[in-house]
């Protein structure tokens, strides 16, 4: 827990000092720890969903073939149909995130979890509404963003104080609340403030969340040369060189358009990985055995 609470502080500090010399810097940067430290942490779904469905009459190649039948769908979903690709995304991601916070709070808080997954969305956007619609282009009209701009900051300001105060008050003496997982909670709040969006963003999803991810999987780390299995690296890069396609639509030479790429790509490998990581570390756990 140490180390992780070091991670945490590690890219918040890191990030804000590129911020203070150059936003624009800090947000590349963070887009890339996105793509090249953040999308492998799905990596091991065929190993997870292989162990959870074991006992069902699929084979791994079913498996595989349901799996990327469903990346090419949503992701061709957000390029074709930007703003219903989007809405999706995101109540998927919400819900993917607030099951991973409610799974690290002890003693579990549905209420705490689920907020602080949805606020891991919300208040990067909602905070830095200027920034964030030009993010958003591709996906949202200007008029539209501008009609549920102040609705959209308003929500993310009374969210911001609800969640500062509970994290404050979970660090009080006597708490039941682990405190190093306060403190990176309260990190990555910091971030979400006052970094840019997708700078706060990587903070949280880079620091917590695909760090969990790999933790829970750590069983399936045995093998492979530097205890890192082979599947594991090239499954990574094959989900990081899926972005190339996108380069016939999207022009990487533009933050935006890069981001707008990124977004399609990691819509369509987190609708999969959502449904394999649920309950995960029950399938892990109920499956010792598992080959690796």
């Amino acid at each position: 827990m140490k180390h992780s609470t070091s991670l945490v502080l590690i890219l918040f500090c890191s990030l804000s000092m590129c911020a203070a010399l150059a936003p624009t810097t800090a947000e590349w940067a963070a887009l890339a720890l996105m793509i090249c430290a953040g999308i492998p942490h799905g990596s091991f779904d065929l190993r997870v969903a292989e162990a959870k469905w074991s006992n069902a009459p699929l084979s791994r190649y079913a498996i595989l073939a349901l799996y990327l039948l469903s990346v090419l769908g949503m992701a061709g979903l957000c390029v074709f149909v930007p703003l219903l690709g989007l809405c999706l995304f995101l109540i998927i991601s919400a819900v993917h995130f607030a099951e991973g916070e409610i799974s690290t709070t002890a003693p579990p808080s549905v209420v705490m979890g689920a907020t602080l997954g949805i606020c891991a969305i919300l208040l990067p956007i909602g905070l830095h509404p200027q920034q964030s619609q030009v993010y958003t282009s591709y996906f949202l009209s200007q008029e539209l963003f501008v009609r549920i701009e102040k609705p959209l900051a308003l929500l993310s300001h009374i969210a911001a104080y609800i969640v500062g105060i509970s994290l404050a008050l979970s660090l009080r003496p006597g708490s039941r609340q682990k405190a190093p997982e306060t403190l990176q909670r309260l990190i990555c709040l910091c971030a979400w403030v006052f970094l840019p969006p997708l700078s706060g963003f990587a903070v949280w999803f880079i620091g917590r969340h695909s760090r969990q991810h790999l933790e829970r999987c750590q069983a399936l780390f045995a093998g492979g040369r530097f205890r890192v299995p082979m599947d594991f690296v090239v499954i990574s890069a094959l989900a990081i060189l899926g972005l190339l396609p996108f380069s016939l639509r999207f022009n990487f030479s533009r933050l935006e358009e890069l981001f707008a790429a990124s977004i399609c790509l990691i819509a369509g490998l987190t609708l999969p990985h959502m449904i394999v990581s649920h309950r995960m570390q029950e399938a892990l756990s109920a499956r010792s055995d598992v080959s690796v």
